[in-house]
């Protein structure tokens, strides 16, 4: 087989491709054999219909589009493979007549793999973050473990005030009509949390334990049921019990009881280390990926419009999985945003064409350099993770070897490997003040997803 290859456009080629003669007609009578095996044919048993009555019965057309369907992918990717042609997009095809006794040429028209152009990506100059737990942050981390382990305790001898916890039996109606779903009994509603439609739980304060009040409140015109919209709707409430929230002091008490430190400087000491560490992990993350930013800076790629369509197809999936992490469907939440999957793909495509640029680059350094990852690094990596799970680690060797993935996690560590000579040799500077901090990629490294 003859194949031609001539660009046509920045990372774009057209293949010239001819099948010889005799290809056509080998391939011309396999199919014809496989049509005759498998058709039924009244008089004949099934398998040994003679090729002459296939034709007479179906026609040489019917059996030349039967081979021609069944072997142009397969010239095709010879095609490919013979030219050496990294194609990224599917092809545009224009056949000739396909017909037994002549040769059969078709063109493909495919976007391929680009090659960057690499520059400097050695010694980058790098503005890191620097990384101060403060008082504050600290006070704060207190502050919430306060929260979280706060409790209701039931108010006496006066009424409802902002902040308190309300247990009632409300109902709702609308127009002289019930409100579905406004008919409820032991309802607690934190008066002034916003929880419930504006103006309600002003109209709680003052109120006592074991009175009733109605009022009107207006829904808003933003409100999620339609019908319900701007219209005024009038409520009756029973006050049953008021709780007001009690926040456990701070003190060595506090420390033995949410921790295993016997005093509060203790507690103090450990959370400010964690928010040290945590802190630290950040800004290496966000350095990370600022160094292949650089070096992606440096480097020039023009990259094929297939490559960022289907990056950003994959980037939805991934929305799409988070969205049914969170119990709601695709098309609920397409809805509440008031999007279609067309409009988010479009708006996911400027980030997917730095998700395909910097794998893209990261790529050709790796090359470059040569950076290598052995079995045995494979094998460790998924012990590794074995552990952090809980698994036996020689078992899940076996697993991930039986499913083939070893190559993804051999194409992880690969990225971080080139990564890490990036960042071993970059510069770090102090970031200037009120620089932005980056926004980190999906992975570690700022790669994207493959």
């Amino acid at each position: 087989m003859r194949t031609e290859v001539k660009p046509v456009a920045e990372n774009e080629v057209m293949l010239e491709i001819e099948v010889p003669e005799d290809e056509v007609q080998r391939r011309y009578d396999q199919t014809l054999t496989r049509i005759a095996r498998e058709a039924s044919v009244p008089g004949f048993r099934k398998g040994k219909v003679p090729r002459q009555i296939i034709l007479n019965r179906l026609g040489d057309e019917y059996v030349r589009n039967e081979t021609l369907q069944k072997f142009l992918p397969d010239w095709y990717d010879a095609a490919l493979h013979d030219s050496d042609v990294d194609a990224v997009s599917l092809p545009e095809l224009d056949l000739s007549e396909f017909k037994v006794g002549v040769p059969f040429t078709f063109t493909a028209k495919v976007q391929v793999r680009p090659t960057p152009t690499l520059g400097r990506y050695k010694g980058l100059e790098v503005s890191r973050r620097s990384v101060e737990v403060t008082d504050g942050q600290v006070e704060a981390q207190l502050a919430m473990m306060q929260e979280r382990f706060a409790s209701l305790k039931p108010v006496e001898g006066r009424a409802v005030e902002p902040g308190d916890f309300v247990v009632v039996d409300l109902q709702g109606s609308a127009g002289g009509a019930p409100i579905e779903g406004a008919n409820v009994t032991n309802y607690m509603v934190q008066v002034g949390a916003g929880q419930l439609i504006p103006g309600f739980e002003d109209n709680l304060v003052g109120i006592g334990a074991g009175e009733h009040k109605e009022f009107e409140v207006t829904f808003p015109d933003e409100y999620s049921v339609e019908e319900l919209r701007g219209k005024p709707a009038t409520f009756a409430v029973d006050v049953k019990e008021i709780k007001e929230k009690v926040v456990p002091a701070l003190g060595d008490e506090f420390a033995q009881e949410v921790s295993e430190f016997d005093t509060l400087d203790e507690l103090y000491v450990d959370i400010r280390g964690r928010l040290q560490r945590a802190q630290e992990a950040a800004a290496e993350r966000e350095f990370r990926s600022r160094v292949v930013d650089a070096a992606v800076a440096e480097a020039s790629l023009q990259v094929p419009s297939a490559m960022v369509d289907r990056e950003a197809h994959n980037l939805f999936h991934d929305l799409e999985t988070s969205v049914g992490e969170q119990g709601l469907t695709m098309e609920v939440y397409l809805k509440a945003i008031g999007k279609t999957e067309e409009e988010i793909e479009e708006e996911l495509k400027p980030r997917a064409e730095m998700n395909v640029r910097r794998r893209l680059i990261l790529d050709a350094i790796r090359a470059a350099e040569n950076v290598q990852v052995s079995d045995d690094d494979v094998r460790e990596r998924i012990k590794a993770d074995a552990e952090l799970i809980g698994r036996d680690g020689d078992q899940l060797v076996i697993d991930v070897y039986a499913s083939g993935r070893q190559g993804i996690i051999r194409d992880e560590l690969l990225m971080a490997r080139t990564v890490d000579l990036l960042v071993e040799s970059a510069v770090a500077t102090e970031m200037p003040s009120g620089e932005a901090d980056v926004t980190v990629a999906s992975d570690a490294d700022g790669a994207g997803e493959a």
